[in-house]
């Protein structure tokens, strides 16, 4: 009976370990995209302002 339990006890462990593992790779799934979305957006608005700067001069 101790034996069923301790193996239930560590299978639910596990289980537990593996389900947070799981919601921190999509947090980090998800920062990295906003990172991601951000410098492109940054990219787009160096473009923007160097193509000023070339009218301006």
């Amino acid at each position: 009976m101790l034996a069923a339990l301790s193996v239930a006890l560590l299978c639910g462990l596990i289980g537990f370990a593996v389900h947070f593992m799981w919601v921190v790779a999509i947090i980090v799934m998800a920062l990295a995209l906003g990172f991601v979305i951000a410098d492109s957006r940054r990219n787009r608005i160096d473009i923007a302002n160097q193509r000023d700067e070339g009218k301006d001069g």
